[in-house]
């Protein structure tokens, strides 16, 4: 058997002796046991004993894990950002829709307001049921109607046209209510 050639210091591992030296004797620090040590100490600081490529070599390993902590707090925000944006527009495009059918649904009503004298009243009724449908389902997308006719004008949820002086009603109260 040949003899065993000595290797250079960069190419051994780290618990394989230096030649002539012992495993464990002291001065010999074990790298293994040392990295909670370097993770205190900081990539940038260099440690007296240590290779300068095995330094150099952490030093690329504790920034590339700050920059893939960096990257993975970047991601949860971009999914975070993306969940509330697609909530957004979903809401958004819904308040689109319900604004596009409240007009239609006046018209029914005063379809029905002013139905004509000898309709049919199967036709009538089932007119009825069709807004009453229509009034369900807009209320279970969380419309509803705001009372008006006899609650207090209040600026914030009513516009008034105009004002009209009666002995019937207190100042300040809505007696009629009117479709734009």
């Amino acid at each position: 058997m040949g003899k065993k050639q000595d290797m250079p210091p960069q190419h051994r591992s780290p618990d394989q002796p230096e030649p002539g030296g012992q495993k464990g004797r002291p001065g010999v620090v074990d790298s293994r046991a040392s990295s909670a040590v370097d993770a205190e100490q900081g990539a940038s600081q260099v440690q007296p004993g240590i290779d300068p490529e095995l330094q150099a070599a952490r030093d690329e390993v504790q920034a590339n894990f700050a920059r893939y902590q960096r990257l993975a707090a970047d991601f949860e925000n971009y999914k975070r950002r993306t969940r509330q944006e697609l909530a957004d527009r979903t809401q958004y495009a819904n308040e689109e829709l319900l604004r596009k059918l409240l007009p239609i649904l006046d018209n029914l009503r005063r379809a029905l307001d002013h139905a004509p004298e000898g309709i049919d009243q199967n036709w009538f009724d089932g007119l009825r049921m069709v807004v009453r449908q229509f009034e369900d389902t807009l209320q279970a997308q969380g419309l509803s109607p705001i009372p008006a006719v006899g609650e207090k004008f209040d600026p914030s949820r009513h516009e008034a046209i105009a004002t009209e002086e009666t002995d019937e009603h207190e100042e300040g109260t809505i007696v009629e209510e009117m479709q734009p």
